[in-house]
């Protein structure tokens, strides 16, 4: 079991003052700032994993209101609906039934 003066000199801090434990000051600031930047660059890489993911999602709704937009002008500017959308207007516009001809 360890001395009670022993214990005590850890506690008032004179150990930490004697020449030997100086000698260990750089090590022990060298472990403490490579724990600071452990934690730091953790944290930044949590950070940035975050914006890529809030990133995704935004790509993947701007990729569907893509899709949805697409579909839309599609179906809009068939012939069919064409024609249809003249008629609800009242339009007296005729549909061309001959085939095109290619002028030489």
């Amino acid at each position: 079991m360890a001395d009670a003066h022993d214990i005590q000199s850890w506690l008032n801090g004179d150990k930490l003052r004697s020449e030997r434990a100086k000698e260990y000051y750089p090590l022990l600031g060298l472990i403490l700032g490579l724990i600071f930047l452990y934690i730091l660059l953790g944290y930044q890489a949590g950070k940035q994993q975050h914006r890529l993911t809030d990133t995704k999602k935004e790509m993947l709704d701007a990729k569907f209101r893509y899709m949805t937009i697409s579909a839309q002008l599609t179906n809009s500017t068939r012939q069919s609906q064409i024609i249809e959308a003249l008629r609800e207007h009242g339009s007296t516009l005729q549909e061309n039934t001959k085939p095109p001809v290619k002028i030489e």
